[in-house]
């Protein structure tokens, strides 16, 4: 109804425009500040699917060292990786969206002052690593590479100062390095922290997907590198857009991912983006994910990137069974 309102308003302002311009402007101001309302993300999220449950889930919580923040029992599980980022385990049991069987077209990158030590504690622990990390030099950043347990890559990265990473510095040096709790059983040693993650994307068209991510959702680029593009996203979380062909994964059209935001206002965000022709909404109306009892935990919004990526917007109500993940975003 207030986008309604608006839209009146602002053709009425069109129509006397000639007589008082400054009105004309502040509409329009107006306007900008609705959507940028709705676009409010306070968390960057990637839904994965595992044939061993127990196995990912095991990986995610002993060996690296991960909060459990959040859990359907024996159906998901979600764990926070750095302040504002987080990793869902979900169990590939027919209820979810996708299946593991499906192209796992994701990589996840952990970013990290302390490359050389995870890269010993990856050794130590066995991780399915797929390549060394090599010396910095003169590059503007450097990692290595680890498959979990159901063949999704993790990049273990650091990024230096460099001409390439002048905006993306500041933003990382202000990031606060998350340890692993104390009361956690982990491997993990105390010491080894992650302070921020980019969740590496892949299509087929790259104008179409800058163009959507920017426009329609709002993100503004910071790195350009050679191959791929780093786009801001909520306080720790980026989303990295890679040109097909030459990255870690191929463009492909089914994937087994979600790509989830976290947001205050759902409603906001699904009466947003079904006016967005590059958008398309898998369901008629806002989703509620609801517990055994029936209650409503989570309103959440289902569509579509230009290439297929299903892309989830989920607001974790006030309800005691979401307290831990509402503090840790900032809600209570």
């Amino acid at each position: 109804m207030k986008r309604i309102i608006f839209l009146l308003i602002f053709g009425f302002v069109i129509s006397v425009s000639s007589c008082n311009s400054h009105k004309n402007g502040e509409i329009v101001n107006a306007m900008d500040n609705t959507k940028e309302t709705a676009r409010d993300i306070i968390g960057n999220n990637a839904f994965l699917y595992y044939k061993n449950y127990n196995e990912a889930t095991d990986f995610y919580d002993r060996v690296m060292g991960f909060k459990n923040v959040f859990e359907f029992e024996g159906f998901a599980v979600i764990f926070q990786t750095t302040a504002t980022t987080f990793i869902t385990v979900v169990n590939d049991n027919g209820r979810g969206m996708h299946t593991s069987d499906e192209p796992k077209t994701i990589a996840i990158a952990l970013i990290t002052d302390q490359l050389d030590a995870w890269y010993e504690y990856a050794l130590s622990q066995g991780m399915d690593i797929r390549n060394p990390p090599k010396p910095l030099g003169d590059s503007a950043h450097n990692g290595f590479l680890v498959t979990d347990p159901g063949g999704y890559i993790l990049e273990f990265e650091h990024f230096a100062p460099h001409d390439e990473n002048v905006r993306f510095m500041p933003l990382l040096n202000a990031s606060e390095t998350i340890f692993s709790e104390t009361e956690l059983v982990t491997e993990r040693p105390a010491g080894l922290g992650f302070k921020a993650s980019i969740y590496w994307l892949y299509h087929k068209d790259a104008k179409a997907a800058a163009d959507f991510y920017r426009e329609v959702m709002g993100f503004n680029m910071l790195v350009e590198q050679p191959f791929s593009d780093i786009y801001t996203s909520s306080q720790t979380g980026y989303i990295g857009l890679v040109l097909d062909g030459v990255g870690i994964h191929n463009a492909t059209h089914e994937k087994a991912v979600n790509v989830g935001f976290m947001t205050n206002d759902a409603q906001a965000w699904f009466d947003y983006l079904k006016e967005q022709p590059t958008f398309k909404l898998r369901t008629k109306e806002l989703f509620h994910e609801t517990d055994g009892a029936g209650n409503n935990l989570i309103d959440i919004v289902i569509g579509y990137d230009p290439d297929n990526y299903f892309i989830e917007i989920d607001e974790y109500l006030n309800l005691d069974t979401n307290s831990i993940i509402r503090q840790e975003l900032g809600m209570n």
